[in-house]
């Protein structure tokens, strides 16, 4: 009896792309278009516009699909194409108010409770929130790729062209900035509002482990 047919990874389907298939492209499309979306959607000032950029993104990477090359992976070469066509935008336009990442988009573990849900959604965008008010450009990206998306230290070194060691470096001094904000935005809250019990550094901060 045949064995199964593998699913083949991106480094393959980048190969099968680049010797003209259109299917195979359309598959790594399929696999990396929504965390791209959500990636683009922390840059760019409404949905509709990180829909554009993604697509433009996606464009860009299949014209120049002949360029890739598989010591990195396809997403971290598919973000550094979208981060600089970002920069760009953003040079020829103007920094304009960046929108914040939708609750039900932040939930990145499983829940027991419908109100469990509820309370870990808006910890995560709280989270999300915070880091992004707090953290430069940069460092938030870096976040972002490490702890959404777990990309590897020496994917994200590539995608911000950077050292191993400055990525290392630069996630240690993010969290470090990120639990001092959210220390802070916890006791504003708990002045403000003295009887609810707020833990801002639980179930969020167990995703920014330093691992």
């Amino acid at each position: 009896m045949a064995d199964t047919p593998l699913t083949p990874d991106d480094q393959q389907l980048a190969r099968d792309a680049q010797n003209g298939s259109l299917a195979a492209f359309e598959e790594l499309v399929r696999r990396h278009e929504a965390r791209l979306f959500h990636f683009l959607c922390q840059k760019m000032p409404s949905r509709e516009d990180a829909e554009d950029m993604a697509q433009k993104s996606l464009i860009t990477a299949w014209q120049k699909l002949h360029l890739y090359r598989a010591e990195a992976s396809f997403a971290t070469w598919l973000y550094t194409i979208a981060r600089r066509l970002v920069i760009s935008h953003y040079r020829k336009h103007g920094k304009v108010k960046l929108c914040e990442l939708e609750a039900a988009d932040s939930v990145l573990v499983e829940t027991n409770t419908p109100a469990d849900e509820c309370r870990r959604a808006e910890e995560h965008a709280t989270l999300w929130r915070v880091a992004r008010e707090a953290l430069k450009d940069e460092a938030y990206d870096m976040l972002w790729m490490r702890y959404r998306d777990q990309l590897s230290i020496a994917e994200i070194a590539t995608a911000l062209e950077r050292t191993n060691t400055s990525v290392k470096v630069m996630l240690h001094r993010a969290r470090k900035t990120l639990a001092r904000a959210l220390e802070a935005e916890a006791a504003a809250e708990a002045h403000a509002i003295p009887a609810r019990t707020l833990n801002p550094l639980g179930t969020p901060m167990t995703i920014l482990n330093p691992c």
